[in-house]
Formats: C-alpha cells, sequence, structure tokens
C-alpha cells in the first residue's frame, strides 16, 4: 500500500496504536508493505519497503490493495488505471481524480472485479460518504447539499467577524487552511468534486464534469457579509445535486443560509452534508473536512470495507 507524506505518518501511527482492533474488525491481519513517494523523507517507519517507482508496488503479487494519495488527475490517473488492471483494489481520497475521471476508473474496477473506495474524498475523516452510500439508498433521496470546502468555509466565517474577503484568505492561508494557489476553494471548483461523488454515490450516476454549474466565493465582499448579517443569515458556498424528472442537475453557488437550516451552524473548517429522502427525510451530516489524521481514519476504513463491504463502482 504506497501512501503519502503525513497522511501516511498518520496512517502508520493509528495502525499501531489500534492494530488489534483493526485486525478484529476487518476480520484478517494488514500488512503494509510498501512506501512510494519521489521524497524518501517520508519514509519515518524503517520496517516498510520503500520505492520512488510505483510499478514496483504494482508488480508485487502479494500487494491486494493501493492506496493513492498524490492528487491531480495525470499521474493519479494512470496508477489508478494500472492499479485496477493488475486485479488490486484502490482506496484514494482523489476526489478530483474521481469526479473527472470516474467514469474510466469504475468500469475499470468492475471490469477486473476489484473494489475502489475513497471514504476520505469528502468531508475528511466524517463517515459521511458510506453512511449516505449505505444507509440512505433505500429512503428516496431527492436532494443532496452541503458546505463541502473547509477553506471557502474559513473565509466567510472570518467575513463576519468584519474581515474583508482578501484579509479572510490571507489568514486562512498563513494558518495553513488555504494553499498558496486556493483557486480550487475559493471558486468552487474542490465542492463541485465532492458533490458530484456524493451524487453518482445516491443515484449510481456520475454527471459530467463540465455540466455542473460552479460559482466560488472569490467575489463576495465584506458589505454582503454584514448586509446578510442583519437579516439574519450567512453566505455558505452550498454544492447542491437535485433529481427530478428531467434527470440530475448540480450546481455550486454562494448561496443565503437561514437559522432555520443546520447548515448555518457549520463554521470555520468544518463541513455538513444535508439529505433530503422521500421515506427518510432529512439527514445530517457533520465534521471536520480535512486533515491528516481525518484522512488517515477515513483510509482504515476503507481497507475494513474492501473486506467486508460490496464495491461501490
Amino acid at each position: 500500500m504506497p501512501i503519502k507524506q503525513e497522511v501516511e505518518y498518520q496512517f502508520s501511527t493509528i495502525f499501531e496504536d489500534i492494530d488489534k482492533n483493526i485486525e478484529k474488525r476487518v476480520g484478517e491481519k494488514i500488512e503494509i508493505s510498501w512506501i512510494c513517494d519521489l521524497k524518501e523523507s517520508v519514509n519515518r517507519e524503517q520496517n516498510y519497503r520503500f520505492t520512488k517507482n510505483y510499478e514496483d508496488i504494482l508488480k508485487d503479487e502479494s500487494v491486494e490493495t493501493i492506496i493513492e494519495l498524490i492528487g491531480g488527475n495525470t499521474t493519479a490517473f494512470h496508477i489508478a488505471k494500472e492499479t485496477l488492471k493488475s486485479g488490486k483494489n484502490l482506496i484514494t481520497a482523489n476526489k478530483y481524480l474521481l469526479a473527472t475521471k470516474g467514469k474510466e476508473i469504475f468500469k475499470l474496477a468492475k471490469d477486473n472485479s476489484v473494489k475502489i473506495f475513497f471514504e476520505g474524498a469528502v468531508a475528511g475523516g466524517t463517515p459521511a460518504v458510506s453512511s449516505i452510500y449505505e444507509g440512505t439508498f433505500s429512503g428516496g433521496i431527492k436532494k443532496i447539499r452541503g458546505i463541502l470546502n473547509g477553506t471557502s468555509n474559513y473565509i466567510l466565517s472570518k467575513m463576519e467577524e468584519g474581515y474583508t474577503y482578501e484579509k479572510a484568505l490571507s489568514v486562512a492561508q498563513s494558518n495553513g487552511y488555504a494553499e498558496l494557489d486556493p483557486t480550487f476553494d475559493v471558486k468552487g471548483i474542490d465542492t463541485a468534486h465532492k458533490i458530484s461523488l456524493l451524487s453518482y454515490l445516491v443515484w449510481d450516476e456520475l454527471i459530467d464534469f463540465e455540466n455542473i454549474k460552479i460559482e466560488g466565493i472569490d467575489k463576495i465582499t465584506k458589505e454582503e457579509v454584514e448586509a446578510a448579517k442583519v437579516l439574519g443569515k450567512r453566505y455558505k458556498l452550498i454544492g447542491e445535486a437535485v433529481k427530478s424528472k428531467d434527470g440530475i442537475k448540480i450546481y455550486v453557488k454562494p448561496s443565503l443560509v437561514g437559522e432555520e437550516y443546520q447548515l448555518y451552524g457549520v463554521k470555520d473548517v468544518y463541513n455538513g452534508i444535508e439529505s433530503y429522502g422521500e421515506h427518510l427525510g432529512e439527514t445530517f451530516f457533520y465534521g471536520k473536512g480535512a486533515g491528516a489524521l481525518p484522512t488517515a481514519n477515513a483510509i482504515i476504513a476503507d481497507l475494513y470495507k474492501i473486506k467486508n463491504s460490496n464495491a461501490w463502482n
């Protein structure tokens, strides 16, 4: 299982702390056999084999599951395809990859009778993905929406405190909540990746990413945020998917949310997801959307699913 950087370290830490419980839950012993990265410094645990060439792992017949965490949809796409073609299961937290290349990836998994899981791709360590897929499929879900990007939510929360957009973004970057290039976060692209995957899990249909309407928060002003507060509302970057007789529609845009909605109380870097079902009514999921430990926890949950759950592809 090639794992990367801080997530790899936290994964191995959690794994060593509770390995007996993991083995009991999964039903068999799990062995971390490889770490693959371009930087040797990520290999903090000397007992793991290390390589800079992922093909070394693909050739190892003893490896059953590969964990991909490099991001992007170019090299990661090639690794994902070769993993599935080689008859190995795939765990990934790469929402960009799945939202843009998922149709081919899911088909490859099905054609090669292997599994792919991606709990960490949406809402970090919050077990929303499994709950939505396994717990709401009979609920007649007609709409699902959420605050799915912690960076944008943090910026909007700071703007409620009186910060300008530019100042709030700077604070988010200095605190490590935003990248130096925050484009995917503030322009709604990351949210679009995630709501696309949630829509797929609910309705078993992956919408072409080009057909998602996307608007970010980078044009919202301090004055607009203040005006919303007077009305008892808050701006939130919402990703929403709706199914009707005309098909599935997905959009991302800043929306005014009132106190009557649970998303109103989702602040800072937290995520919140609402689903509305004809039979199930409203469900709500809340938790941290990112971070090494939450992502590592999600990976371990996916290892359980490899052994004990039906494939999502």
